[in-house]
C-alpha cells in the first residue's frame, strides 16, 4: 500500500521538476496547472477546472497526451467521477497556451469506516 502511494509521489515530483525545466531551456516558459475537472468537453477539446476556487476554462492540443499512473487514457475518461467527486489533473500548457500533457488523478482509500479522497500529491483533499 505504501510503496504504490511513494511511487505515484516521486513520479509526480519528477514531472513537476523535470518537464518545465526542459521546456525553459527551449524557450518561452511553460505553465503547470493543478485543479479539479469539472467538465471535459472533447469535441470543442477544452477543460473547465476549479482551481483555487476559481473556474478556468483551458483549451486542449489537438496532440495532447492524458496519463494516469502512466498509462495512456482517454481525454473523456477525466469527467467528474460522481457529484461533487472531481478528478484532479496536473495541466502542461505550452506558450501558445494550448494544453499539452496531463496527468489525471482519482484516489481514494477508506480510513476508520470512511472513504477519504487524496489528490494528485497524496495529500488528503
Amino acid at each position: 500500500m505504501f510503496l504504490p502511494r511513494l511511487c505515484r509521489k516521486l513520479t509526480v515530483l519528477l514531472c513537476v521538476l523535470f518537464l518545465p525545466c526542459t521546456a525553459w531551456a527551449q524557450g518561452p516558459p511553460w505553465k503547470i496547472v493543478h485543479g479539479d475537472v469539472l467538465q471535459v468537453d472533447s469535441e470543442a477539446h477544452t477543460l473547465l477546472l476549479s482551481c483555487d476556487g476559481q473556474k478556468i476554462e483551458l483549451p486542449i492540443a489537438e496532440d495532447c497526451q492524458v496519463f494516469r499512473e502512466g498509462q495512456p487514457v482517454a481525454l473523456g475518461s477525466m469527467r467528474p467521477v460522481g457529484p461533487e467527486a472531481y478528478q484532479d489533473v496536473l495541466c502542461w500548457v505550452n506558450p501558445q497556451g494550448l494544453v499539452s500533457m496531463i496527468l489525471v488523478n482519482y484516489y481514494v482509500q477508506e480510513e476508520d469506516g470512511l472513504l477519504v479522497a487524496y489528490d494528485i500529491f497524496g495529500n488528503p483533499k
